[in-house]
C-alpha cells in the first residue's frame, strides 16, 4: 500500500475542495429556502464531487457520527441539519469569492465536472444492470473516483496546478504526480474516503480506478463498476460497437457481462442527461473535451493582481470584503440551536475558510481563571485534563486570552514565550505549531480557539490575521448570546417552577383534609357493616385506593423521584382485586363483556403494586371509552415467557373497539396534545410507558383499525423466588 508523504499530507488535511460555481450558487439558494425537502438538497450536493465529499465528510465528523456510519447523501444532510448547512454554504461562497479576489490563479472545472458527473451516472447505470445491491453508493464513488485531484488542488494550489497543465490526461498526469509528489490522486481520494471509516469499498474503488484491466477483474464489484464508468467515459470518442477490438472495453464485457450495444446505449443516455443538468446550469459542458481542471487563463499569460490603487483603496477593500462575510456568518450562526452546534459549525467553517484541518477549543471555566480543553467530540480528550492560569506567563493561550490578540508559536517576537503547556497542546493536535485566537465579547473572556498549524500554513494564514480574529469575535459573540439565553430560560422556569410549587402545596394541603375524611368514614361504615354481607375485602380495596391517591397528590411537591415502597406482588391478585373495584364502572355497567385468562401460580413480580395497578387502570380506561356502545374486552396473563432472556409474565390487554388513529400509533407512548380530546390530557398512555419502564418490564401494542387495540406488557419474574 502506497503511503503519502507527510508534506503532502499536511497540505491537504484541511479537505479545500473548489466547487463548480454554478452549483455552488444553486446549493446556497436550496439551503435558503425553507420549502426545500432534503431530497432536494441531496439532488442538488449530489451534482458536484466537491460538495458530496464535504457533507460526506462534516457528517462522518466524531461530532456528529454517533455511531452509526453514514454512507449516503441523504444520510448526511439529516445529520447535518438544514442550519448548519446554511453554515456551510455561506463559507464555501466567500472561500471561493476570496479566491477570485486575491489575485490567486483561477483554474476551469468544468471538463473535470462533466467527466466526474458522467462517471456517476454510468455507476449507477451499471450497479443496477448487474444487481449490485446498492446503485447510490456506487453513484457516489463515480462521483467522487477523481476527489483527490480537487483534494491537492485544493491543498497545494499553484504548485499542483502547474502539474495539471503539463499533462494531457490522467494516465500522464498519475505519472507525473508519482514522480514529483511521491503519490497520486487515486491514493489522496482514497485517503479522504478512509477518514469516514465506512464499511465499503468505496475507498478502493478511487484507488483502483486507474489500475490495469488484468488486476481489476481480481477486485470487489464495486471497484469494477467504477473502473468500468471511467474506461467508458474515457472511450467516449469512440464506438464501441464498430470498435469491439478496445481491450479495456473488452474486459467490461467479461467482468460485468455488458455487451458492447449496450455500453453504447448506456453511455449515450448518461450524456444527455448530463448535457441537460449542464444546459440547466447554465455550464457549457459539451465542448469541454478535457477531463482535468486546467488554468482558466493561460500560466503564460497571468500576472498576478496589479497595485494599481493605493494603499488605503487596498486595505479598504479587504476590511469591505471582511464585513460582508462576517454578517454573512453571524446571519447563519444566530439560528443555531445549542453550544455544541454552534462550535460544530464555527470549527467547520474555519477549516473551509483558513485553509487548516486540526481546530480545537480551549474555553474559561465557570471562575474565569482557568482555560481547559472543552468537552467536544472531535478534539483530543486530553485538552481537557488541562489547567491553564490565566497568567500571561503561564502560556501563549493566556496571553491570547488576556491581550485580546492572535498569538502563535510561530511569531518570532513570542517564540521565546511559549511555555510547555503550548507544545503539549502542539502536541495533542500532531502539528508544528499552533495559533491562537482569543474568544471574547466585551470583558467577558470565554476561552480561545486553537488552530494546529505547519509553518506553511501560518505564513499564508497571518496576513490574514485580522479576519481569523473578527470570525474568533463572532463565534464568542453567538456563543455568548446562546448562553445568555440559556440562562434567562432557566430564570423563567425557575420562577415558574416556584409558583407551580407553591400551588401545588396548597392543593395537597386542600385536596388532604376530604381524603382522611373518606377513609375514616370508610373505617366506620366497614365496622358497621355485618360480616354474612361478605364487603370488607371491597372496602379494604377502597381504602388502599384513597391511599393512592393521596400518594399522587403528594407526589406534585416531592423533589425528584422520591423512591417508593416496593416489595413482591402477585399479578393475579392485582387484577382480580382492581375488577372488583372498577368492573362495574368501567365494563359492566357499559355493556361490555369481560373475558378473562388468568394462568394460575404464575410467580411474583418485584416492585411497586400502586405502579402495576395505574397502568391497568389506565389501559381498561382507554379501553372502556374506545367502546361506548358496549363490545368486548380481554384480559388474560401467562408465565415464563422471556424478556431479554430473563422469564417473565406476559399481560394481555385486548378489546374489539375502532383501534387507535394512525396519527396516534406514530406517538403511541408520547404525550398528545392536550386540546385533542376536550376533557382529557392526552398522557394517559405515556404514564403506562413509563411506569412499565419502572417495573423493568416493556409494553407493545398490535393494532388493527375496526377490530381493535391489544397491549401486550412484559414484567420480570423475580429472581429465586418459588410459584405460590
Amino acid at each position: 500500500m502506497q503511503q503519502i508523504p507527510g508534506t503532502i499530507l499536511n497540505a491537504i488535511e484541511s479537505i479545500q475542495l473548489p466547487s463548480m460555481p454554478q452549483v455552488l450558487l444553486r446549493f446556497l439558494a436550496v439551503t435558503h429556502d425553507d420549502l426545500t425537502s432534503m431530497a432536494d438538497l441531496a439532488k442538488v450536493v449530489g451534482q458536484d464531487p466537491a460538495l458530496s465529499a464535504r457533507v460526506l465528510t462534516v457528517a462522518n465528523s466524531p461530532a456528529l457520527r454517533c455511531g452509526t456510519e453514514i454512507k449516503s447523501l441523504d444520510q448526511g444532510l439529516v445529520v447535518l441539519g438544514t442550519r448548519l448547512m446554511r453554515t456551510l454554504a455561506a463559507c464555501l461562497a466567500i472561500q471561493s469569492v476570496f479566491a477570485r479576489t486575491s489575485g490567486e490563479l483561477r483554474y476551469d472545472l468544468t471538463g473535470f465536472w462533466g467527466h466526474a458527473l458522467r462517471v456517476a451516472e454510468l455507476s449507477s447505470v451499471i450497479a443496477s444492470r448487474v444487481n449490485y445491491p446498492d446503485a447510490g453508493e456506487a453513484y457516489l464513488a463515480g462521483l467522487m473516483h477523481d476527489i483527490g485531484q480537487l483534494l491537492l488542488l485544493g491543498g497545494m494550489g499553484d504548485s499542483y496546478g502547474v502539474l495539471l497543465n503539463g499533462s494531457a490526461d490522467e494516465t500522464a498526469l498519475q505519472g507525473n504526480e508519482n514522480s514529483r509528489l511521491g503519490t497520486d490522486h487515486t491514493a489522496v481520494g482514497a485517503w479522504l474516503v478512509d477518514q469516514w471509516n465506512l464499511s465499503s469499498f468505496m475507498g478502493d474503488a478511487i484507488l483502483f480506478h486507474h489500475r490495469p484491466a488484468s488486476e481489476i477483474v481480481k477486485a470487489d464489484f464495486l471497484s469494477q463498476i467504477v473502473w468500468s464508468a471511467h474506461i467508458i467515459d474515457d472511450n467516449r470518442d469512440s464506438d464501441p460497437v464498430q470498435n469491439e477490438s478496445t481491450p479495456a472495453l473488452a474486459v467490461v464485457e467479461s467482468a460485468l457481462g455488458i455487451t458492447a450495444s449496450d455500453v453504447a446505449t448506456m453511455r449515450q443516455a448518461c450524456t444527455e442527461r448530463i448535457d441537460a443538468l449542464a444546459t440547466a446550469l447554465d455550464i457549457e459542458c459539451a465542448s469541454h473535451t478535457k477531463t482535468l481542471p486546467y488554468f482558466a487563463t493561460p500560466f503564460e499569460h497571468f500576472r498576478p493582481k496589479l497595485n494599481d490603487t493605493s494603499a488605503a483603496y487596498s486595505r479598504m477593500e479587504t476590511v469591505v470584503r471582511d464585513m460582508a462575510t462576517m454578517n454573512s456568518l453571524q446571519q447563519n450562526l444566530s439560528g443555531l440551536c445549542g453550544e455544541a452546534e454552534i462550535v460544530l459549525a464555527v470549527r467547520e467553517s474555519a477549516r473551509i475558510l483558513f485553509g487548516v484541518g486540526r481546530i480545537a477549543f480551549l474555553f474559561a471555566q465557570q471562575d474565569k481563571q482557568v482555560l481547559s480543553g472543552a468537552d467536544l467530540a472531535g478534539q483530543p480528550p486530553l485538552l481537557q485534563r488541562l489547567r491553564i492560569k490565566l497568567d500571561s506567563g503561564q502560556s501563549l493561550a493566556a496571553a491570547a486570552l488576556l491581550e485580546h490578540q492572535p498569538a502563535s508559536t510561530f511569531d518570532a517576537e513570542r517564540s521565546s514565550s511559549a511555555s510547555l503547556v503550548d507544545v503539549q497542546i502542539t502536541r495533542a493536535l500532531g502539528c508544528q505549531g499552533v495559533l491562537y485566537a482569543p474568544l471574547c465579547v466585551r470583558d467577558n473572556r470565554i476561552g480561545v480557539m486553537v488552530y494546529g498549524v505547519t509553518a506553511a500554513q501560518y505564513a499564508r494564514i497571518r496576513p490574514r490575521l485580522g479576519l481569523v480574529t473578527r470570525f474568533a469575535d463572532l463565534a464568542a459573540e453567538s456563543i455568548e448570546t446562546w448562553r445568555e439565553a440559556r440562562d434567562h430560560e432557566q430564570e423563567v422556569a425557575t420562577t415558574l417552577r416556584s409558583g407551580f410549587e407553591q400551588r401545588a402545596r396548597k392543593v395537597v394541603h386542600e385536596a388532604g383534609n376530604p381524603l382522611a375524611i373518606i377513609k375514616n368514614y370508610l373505617k366506620i361504615v366497614s365496622r358497621k357493616l355485618p360480616d354474612e354481607l361478605n364487603m370488607h375485602q371491597e372496602m379494604t380495596i377502597l381504602g388502599e385506593e384513597i391511599d393512592r391517591v393521596t400518594q399522587i397528590v403528594r407526589s406534585l411537591v416531592e423533589v425528584g423521584d422520591v423512591p417508593k415502597a416496593t416489595g413482591l406482588f402477585d399479578v393475579n391478585t392485582v387484577i382480580e382485586e382492581m375488577l372488583a373495584l372498577y368492573g362495574e364502572t368501567f365494563f359492566a355497567g357499559c355493556g361490555i363483556t369481560l373475558l378473562k385468562s388468568l394462568e394460575p401460580n404464575l410467580s411474583p413480580v418485584s416492585g411497586e403494586r400502586d405502579s402495576f395497578k395505574q397502568i391497568l387502570f389506565n389501559l381498561w380506561k382507554n379501553a372502556s371509552e374506545a367502546m361506548p356502545e358496549g363490545g368486548r374486552i380481554t384480559i388474560s396473563t401467562r408465565g415464563d415467557m422471556l424478556l431479554d432472556g430473563q422469564p417473565s409474565i406476559e399481560i394481555h390487554v385486548s378489546d374489539s373497539g375502532p383501534g387507535l388513529p394512525p396519527e396516534v400509533m406514530q406517538g403511541l407512548f408520547k404525550p398528545l396534545a392536550p386540546n385533542r380530546r376536550p376533557g382529557h390530557s392526552g398522557i394517559g398512555l405515556s404514564i403506562v410507558a413509563s411506569l412499565v419502564e419502572r417495573l423493568g418490564g416493556r409494553i407493545g401494542c398490535q393494532n388493527q383499525a375496526g377490530q381493535g387495540a391489544c397491549f401486550i406488557i412484559l414484567l420480570p419474574q423475580s429472581k429465586g423466588q418459588p410459584k405460590e
